[in-house]
């Protein structure tokens, strides 16, 4: 699996890391039980300090998609988190906000919507809250 970090961008690495491993997660790139690369393999891989690479993993356990320790690694969850529509609402309004404010139409937001989805697979332990 390859990340990709984008120097330039607002966001902190960490965070683009962590968002990429999300998406992997939710394409089924990643399984739940697969196992991630060791801090510093990834680091090196990507070129940027490990402490980045550890505050992501942080970040990602923190949140519940991911477990392990220094011993054993870090592993996908086997036990995602349950997000409900509230706790996503905020996140997906700004991001839909933001295209609207950068030209898009409602129905390339629509459209666009309906692309990412159709790359998503539904996992077995997702709740259907939402």
């Amino acid at each position: 699996m390859k990340f990709k970090i984008t120097e330039d961008s607002a966001q902190p690495i960490y965070v683009q890391l962590a968002q990429q491993i999300i998406i992997a997660i939710a394409t089924g790139d990643l399984d739940p039980g697969d196992q991630l690369p060791a801090t510093r393999v990834l680091a090196t891989e990507l070129a940027i300090d490990p402490m980045t690479v550890s505050k992501c993993y942080q970040l990602l356990k923190q949140r519940g998609y991911v477990e392990g320790d220094r011993h054993r690694g870090t592993q996908v969850t086997s036990n995602l988190p349950i997000i409900d529509s509230e706790t996503i609402t905020p996140e997906l309004t700004v991001a839909l906000a933001k295209g609207l404010l950068q030209g898009l139409t409602i129905r390339q937001l629509q459209e666009l919507c309906q692309t990412i989805i159709t790359h998503f697979r539904p996992l077995p332990k997702v709740s259907t809250k939402i």
